[in-house]
């Protein structure tokens, strides 16, 4: 039996492959997270959305998907074929260049700069950090990567593992020339 995976959406299918044919498309992410959260049939899906296009969106997809705890195992379900296709097309010569739904700031990827600068000073391995803290090391990447957009508290924390003293300055802006 065949059901409609846009039975909440007044656009019509057609309307909504067209969006989905374009990643650009502010819309995009909105049905391609109805379609991989009510589908699951990838032959069916990767005639709507191409496995290329799936590679490079899925993590924001997922991140989206996360969201609502009654997805888990679509989520699941997703990640496999996303590893599966993915493998497949670096098989076959095919760069993927995957998407990162947010923008990094320049401040964030300074301060995790330094984090790991301090880290590789004091001779600590991530999973070294990642027990003093008590998370698991691929967070410790998150934050030295800049993909973590971790708290204050979480800063002091890193702060006293590094026996380092923490100082927030607000600076005002520099003055154009």
């Amino acid at each position: 039996m065949k059901t409609n995976w846009l039975w909440d959406s007044n656009m019509g299918e057609g309307e909504v492959r067209e969006i989905l044919k374009d990643e650009s498309h502010p819309k995009f992410n909105i049905y391609a997270e109805k379609l991989f959260s009510r589908v699951s049939d990838p032959k069916m899906a990767f005639s709507i959305v191409d496995k290329v296009t799936f590679c490079k969106k899925w993590p924001g997809i997922k991140k989206r998907m996360r969201k609502d705890r009654w997805l888990r195992d679509r989520v699941v379900f997703w990640q496999t074929i996303y590893e599966r296709v993915l493998w497949g097309l670096k098989k076959q010569g095919v760069n993927v260049r995957i998407s990162r739904e947010v923008e990094i700031s320049a401040e964030r990827m300074k301060l995790a700069q330094e984090i790991k600068d301090m880290r590789v000073e004091l001779g600590y391995t991530q999973k070294d950090m990642a027990k003093k803290l008590g998370v698991i090391q691929q967070y410790i990447s998150k934050i030295e990567n800049g993909y973590e957009n971790f708290s204050v508290d979480t800063l002091k924390q890193i702060a006293d593992v590094f026996d380092k003293r923490l100082v927030i300055a607000l600076k005002p802006p520099r003055k154009a020339h």
